[in-house]
């Protein structure tokens, strides 16, 4: 926003350099980006944070001057004139969208040029003057921070003022030259039989007040915020109108600058107002409650010393009103153009930003040492970006607000959800209750951008009823990694992402973790999940994504797979601290075994039953080869592994080990009906 210097001067009265005024300015929160000169004036271009829409005006910044130099404002005084009886004739069709709407007919009105000290004031500050009529409704826009528009009333089909919701399909050349096509979301001003303006955006060309004009119809009103945003960014317009009713301007102002256009009208093209309508339609409460605060609360969260003269002048200065005797406590109440404030500590934000944030005494502030629980999930997080990284894989950062189809698509429709009471968007309206929409949103989005290799994960919550839940979630899709030794590079599987989980667990220290065949699952394969242990506590599972989810995602991928695993279970069960175990120095026995065992026997079983036989000797498993073919029978597939058999205290004998895996192989056959081969 830019402000001419000169003009702020005719609102307050100041002699102090024009980079101190920037600085103290900043230092109470309306920042200066840039100072430069424009003819005989100088212009300050200002960034005001959006809660301050009441700065948005040559006489909001005149008030923060006043009280930063604790100097008096002087706001130009406007005699109220005895209002017609006539009524203008105004309809407001959508209620909701027009908060308030004043229609002035102003008859008899001298069309020229505006005085030339309107005219540098607004040439300053970069507007272009037009006419004298115009000119005043940019004027009052910029001085007050309320926009107004004056129709040709002559043009106005029927003489009438209408405010509805377009119509579908309807259009309207804009004061810029531009047809627009409008739709049922944008509000606009019509008259009986067309639009004449979008609402709170731009005048339409058929009705702008041109050397010819003689009745005007001046509007000045309150749309509502939502509205006027989004017919903006419809529309592709951004105008000094828009950015005001888009952050909300003040619904009392709404006359009072109406009545300083007309007099200033009266003043420079000697019109007469006939007919005047004021509709004020909102419902919402317009007074402020009372806060209280006492001093010593204000010294203690701003580190000052300040006095209760000092802290009800700040106020006052900025038209907050201040009652009571009571040396001690301030009784406040905000103006109606400051809807920010609510709580005592925005009253005390507004002392200490005057006062000035470099003004106010610095301390350190005081540190307590406390003792940090060595299972907090920080470290374990570290340490698991670690292992996974070195690994290969990628770490994301995916949304936590998706849409209630993502899980539709997913399968994953039971599951309960938080819902967004207030969304930005269709696409953010509940918090997700599992990770996997967020990572097939993402998979997507990569294998459309043609990166069809991945290897990714993240530490992630879930939200659910109960509360939130961190988790780890991996997938991996694609081609496996390059390899000079091998001349064609294998599709990914469900070994690519259970054996960096395993590793992960293994670093972790996480004891007795297993990879178990799990149920029947909604989202992964049949037959191609599992469910992660560490003894009897689940800690996850994993799986192929089912092909009937990927094809509601429309990816084409056929072999996408997945992994979560709980972090709060995770971190119950890995041991903080390892122990050491010397390398044994006694010679190692390895046996080979092959079976030929049915198809629904996992290793994972070959596995569990050879430990807790050989768990005296049996130090190692390494699986060798899976073999379905010839000299198998129908329904079973050859199994190839080897037992690694040592002792840390001697050496073993082969009596002793022979025992052992005789008793491994025979339970083998007993329990799985295995056939050695």
């Amino acid at each position: 926003m830019k402000i001419s210097l000169n003009w702020l001067k005719d609102y307050i009265k100041f002699n102090i350099p024009v980079e101190k005024l920037a600085h103290r300015l900043t230092m109470a929160g309306m920042e200066i980006e840039k100072i430069h000169s424009v003819d005989e004036d100088v212009v300050l271009e200002l960034e005001i944070t959006p809660n301050r829409s009441d700065c948005l005006n040559v006489i909001g910044i005149a008030r923060e001057v006043s009280a930063v130099l604790n100097k008096t404002l002087i706001i130009p005084k406007v005699r109220k004139r005895r209002l017609p009886s006539a009524k203008a004739d105004v309809a407001i069709l959508d209620r909701e969208g027009c908060l308030r709407y004043i229609g002035a007919l102003i008859k008899n009105v001298s069309v020229g040029k505006a005085p030339d000290s309107m005219a540098k004031r607004l040439s300053a500050i970069g507007l272009r003057p037009i006419n004298n009529i115009v000119d005043i409704t940019n004027f009052c826009l910029m001085e007050t921070g309320q926009p107004m528009h004056a129709f040709d009333y002559d043009k106005l089909i029927g003489g009438k003022i209408v405010v509805r919701r377009a119509r579908q399909g309807e259009k309207i050349v804009t004061i810029d030259g531009v047809e627009r096509v409008l739709d049922t979301s944008i509000l606009v001003i019509a008259d009986t039989k067309r639009p004449v303006a979008v609402a709170g955006v731009m005048g339409g060309q058929d009705t702008e007040v041109t050397e010819k004009t003689k009745n005007i119809l001046l509007e000045s009103a309150c749309f509502d915020p939502v509205l006027v945003r989004r017919g903006a960014r419809k529309l592709g317009l951004s105008t000094d109108s828009s950015y005001r009713f888009e952050r909300g301007v003040n619904i009392q102002m709404v006359e009072g600058a109406a009545h300083r256009a007309i007099a200033l009208i009266r003043e420079f093209s000697q019109g007469e107002t006939t007919h005047w309508t004021d509709l004020f339609l909102t419902k919402r409460k317009i007074s402020k409650s009372e806060i209280s605060i006492k001093i010593q609360q204000v010294n203690d969260l701003l580190g000052s010393q300040l006095t209760y003269s000092r802290c009800k002048t700040i106020l006052k200065r900025l038209e907050f009103y201040v009652k009571g005797e009571n040396r001690d406590t301030l009784h406040v109440q905000a103006p109606d153009f400051r809807g920010d404030i609510e709580r005592e500590v925005d009253v005390i934000e507004e002392i200490g930003r005057v006062i000035g944030y470099d003004n106010l005494p610095m301390s350190l502030p005081q540190i307590t040492v406390t003792h940090l629980n060595p299972r907090n999930n920080r470290q374990l997080k570290k340490e698991m970006r670690d292992i996974l990284n070195a690994q290969g894989f990628n770490e994301i950062i995916t949304y936590t607000l998706i849409n209630s189809q993502s899980l539709e698509k997913t399968k994953q429709a039971a599951l309960k959800r938080i819902r967004v009471k207030n969304p930005l968007t269709q696409d953010q309206e509940i918090m997700r209750p599992d990770l996997l929409p967020s990572f097939l949103d993402i998979a997507l989005s990569n294998i459309n951008r043609g990166q069809k290799n991945m290897r990714l994960y993240e530490l992630g919550k879930k939200y659910l009823p109960e509360g939130e839940k961190e988790f780890l979630a991996m997938i991996v899709t694609g081609l496996k990694a390059s390899d000079w030794r091998n001349f064609s590079k294998g599709k990914m599987d469900f070994f690519d992402i259970k054996g960096p989980a395993s590793v992960l667990m293994e670093r972790l220290r996480v004891k007795k973790a297993s990879f178990e065949d799990a149920a029947e699952s909604p989202i992964y394969e049949p037959g191609r999940a599992a469910v992660i242990k560490a003894g009897q506590t689940v800690l996850g599972d994993a799986g192929q994504i089912k092909k009937e989810i990927l094809k509601k995602w429309d990816i084409k991928f056929e072999d996408i797979y997945f992994l979560q695993l709980s972090l709060t279970e995770l971190a119950k069960e890995r041991q903080l601290t390892a122990g050491f175990e010397p390398i044994s120095e006694y010679p190692a026995i390895t046996r080979d075994v092959s079976l030929a065992v049915k198809e629904d026997v996992s290793f994972a079983q070959i596995e569990k039953t050879a430990f807790q036989l050989g768990a005296k000797f049996l130090k190692e498993i390494n699986f060798m080869e899976v073999y379905r073919g010839e000299k198998i029978p129908q329904g079973y597939k050859g199994l190839s592994f080897s037992l690694r058999y040592q002792s840390s205290r001697r050496t073993l004998t082969e009596e002793e080990i022979g025992e052992v895996h005789a008793t491994i192989c025979q339970s083998y056959i007993d329990q799985t009906r295995a056939i050695i081969r």
